[in-house]
This record gives C-alpha cells, sequence and structure tokens, in this order.
C-alpha cells in the first residue's frame, strides 16, 4: 500500500547576493542624491570636472527630484524584495526593476558624454552595480520546469524589451519637456555652477 506523500512548498529565503549589490546601489544613489539637495559636491567631484558638470547641468534632476534619488527609491525596493524572498512573482517585479535601472543608466550615461561631453564616475559606479545586479538577478533566476513559467527565457526577453525602451522613451520625454531654446546644456551646466561656486569673470574686450 503507497502511503501518500504531503508536498512541502518551496520556500524561498533571502537573497543576500542581490541585497549586498542593491545595498550599494542604494549607497551611492543615496549619497549624489543628498549632496544635490545640500548643494554640496561629491567626494572626488572637483570644480569643472565631468562629475561636476553633470551635477550642475538640468539631467541631475528629473521632474522636479533630483535624479539620484529615483534610483535610490528603485533600490530600496529592489532590497526589500530580496531580503523577503524571491519566488517566481517578486524575481519578476526585481528583475523589471533592474532592466529599468541599467536602462536609464546607459541612457544616461549617453546624454553625459554626448550632450554635456563629460564623464561622471559616480555616474559610472551607479551604472556597473545596475548592470551587476540584472546579472546576479539572472544567475538566480527561478528554476522554470513548466512550459508556461512566468520566468520562462521568451517572456523575459519581452518583459525586458518593454521595460528598457519604456524607460528611456519616457526620460527622453521628460528631459525633452524641460529642455531650453538652443543647444545649450554643456554651456548651462557650467554657467549654473560657476555661478553656484561665486566665480566672478574679469576680463576686457579690445
Amino acid at each position: 500500500m503507497k502511503h501518500a506523500t504531503k508536498r512541502t512548498p518551496e520556500t524561498h529565503g533571502r537573497e543576500w547576493g542581490v541585497a549586498a549589490i542593491a545595498a550599494a546601489g542604494l549607497a551611492v544613489s543615496g549619497y549624489l542624491a543628498t549632496t544635490k539637495l545640500m548643494g554640496a559636491a561629491a567626494l572626488f567631484c572637483e570644480t569643472g570636472s565631468g562629475c561636476d558638470v553633470v551635477q550642475a547641468s538640468r539631467y541631475a534632476l528629473f521632474l522636479g527630484v533630483p535624479t539620484a534619488a529615483w534610483g535610490a527609491a528603485l533600490y530600496v525596493v529592489v532590497l526589500g524584495l530580496a531580503l523577503a524572498g524571491l519566488p517566481a512573482g517578486r524575481w519578476l517585479a526585481a528583475y523589471a526593476l533592474a532592466v529599468a535601472a541599467v536602462a536609464f543608466s546607459a541612457y544616461m550615461t549617453w546624454l553625459a558624454i554626448v550632450e554635456l561631453g563629460a564623464v561622471c564616475p559616480w555616474c559610472l559606479a551607479d551604472a556597473a552595480i545596475a548592470i551587476a545586479l540584472l546579472a546576479v538577478l539572472l544567475v538566480r533566476r527561478p528554476a522554470s520546469k513548466a512550459r508556461r513559467s512566468p520566468t520562462r527565457p521568451a517572456r523575459l526577453v519581452g518583459i525586458g524589451l518593454v521595460m528598457a525602451v519604456g524607460t528611456v522613451v519616457f526620460s527622453a520625454g521628460v528631459f525633452a519637456a524641460g529642455a531650453p531654446a538652443g543647444n545649450a546644456s554643456y554651456q548651462e551646466a557650467l554657467a549654473r555652477h560657476l555661478q553656484a561656486s561665486g566665480v566672478i569673470f574679469y576680463g576686457a574686450y579690445w
């Protein structure tokens, strides 16, 4: 006589690797957001450096809030998900947020280089953290034995494309809505920084 065995529900412990990377992203983004709000210069961000120009530009604000603050909020959510465990549903949420973070970081890096002619080490560090987060999440993807698993590769590609394209299009729209007349992004950032620093120009015209 066969005895029926009870199946214990699959448990999902805390994802410490994902949590650690999210905490690192929170630290960097939170630090940049704080320095922006306080009007202070970030560490290793010398006057006139690429980091300084980016922080003084209009791209340092997104919907009236320091751009880095949005990144900090994203990492807080991912950190909470990782500490709660990542079954398929929560893993998908963390994955979608990580894709959005990578797409936004890539877009911001492009803006800094092309529009401002600057490279921000802090921003690159944040981008590297976002990429690492996405990579670790993919490695820790829940097993998908079922044919219609919510974490099957085909579905992940679709979700990733939607999140990446949607993030870039939405961000471009927000920045375009607040764009100044003409192509003066770099000059605007430099002028604002010099004004905030109290620099006075002395010159003569001959």
